[in-house]
């Protein structure tokens, strides 16, 4: 399972996470900052510190899980 996390400045320039489930395999670089560029202009999202105003980073995270039976 991968996860690909936005990270956006706020008004008062606080760090805030915008989190994609199961993002497509094949994502550039361009495309992931051309995205976080529509999110602000489109001003979708808030926070507690107010609106996004700044792309910071992003970063694709992959997770592992095992499950185990137990009798």
């Amino acid at each position: 399972m991968f996860t690909l996390e936005l990270f956006f400045l706020n008004e008062e320039g606080a760090k805030v996470k915008v989190s994609v489930d199961d993002p497509r395999a094949d994502l550039t670089q361009v495309e992931i900052e051309e995205a976080m560029d529509t999110i602000i202009a489109a001003n979708v999202f808030t926070s507690k510190g107010g609106n996004f105003v700044t792309k910071d980073s992003a970063r694709i995270v992959e997770r592992n899980v095992t499950e185990y039976e137990i009798a």
